[in-house]
C-alpha cells in the first residue's frame, strides 16, 4: 500500500473531538484506475479550500485495485459538506459504476496523526483482507 504525503487543510484549531473518516474504493477493473486515481489527487491539491479540514492522506493497493483516504475533520458536518461539494459529487457520478465504496467515521478524543493514521491501516488491512 502507498501512502500520500499528509495534505493540511484549512482548520488548524480544533485539536480535540477530531472526526476521523476512512474511506476505500475497490474498482472493478485495473483500467479504472489512472482515473479514479487522477480524481483523488485533484480532490486532495484542493483540500485547503475545504472549510473544517484538517487534513488528509490519500493510499493506493494497485495490485488489489484499491484506493481512497484518510481525512480529519473538525466535526462530522465538514465532512458532510465535502461529501456534497461539487467537485466531489462529480467525482462520485463519474466512478459510481467503476467499483464499490466502503466507510467508517469515529470521533477521536484528540488530534493524534499516528494514532489515527495506525488506526485507519488496521480498519483498512481488515477490509481489504491483509489481516
Amino acid at each position: 500500500m502507498l501512502w500520500s504525503k499528509w495534505t493540511a487543510g484549512p482548520e488548524t484549531g480544533t485539536t480535540e473531538n477530531v472526526f476521523v473518516s476512512v474511506t476505500l474504493f475497490r474498482a472493478r477493473s485495473l483500467l479504472d484506475m489512472p482515473s479514479i486515481i487522477w480524481s483523488g489527487q485533484a480532490l486532495q491539491k484542493r483540500w485547503i479550500e475545504l472549510p473544517g479540514a484538517i487534513g488528509v492522506w490519500t493510499w493506493l493497493d494497485m495490485p488489489r485495485k484499491c484506493s481512497g483516504s484518510v481525512s480529519i475533520w473538525r466535526e462530522e458536518a465538514d465532512m458532510r459538506a465535502f461529501v456534497r461539494w461539487k467537485p466531489h459529487v462529480q467525482i462520485v457520478k463519474k466512478h459510481r459504476e467503476a467499483g464499490k465504496m466502503t466507510s467508517s467515521s469515529w470521533i477521536y478524543p484528540r488530534l493524534d496523526r499516528r494514532a489515527i493514521r495506525l488506526s485507519a491501516e488496521g480498519l483498512l488491512a481488515e477490509w481489504i483482507g491483509e489481516a
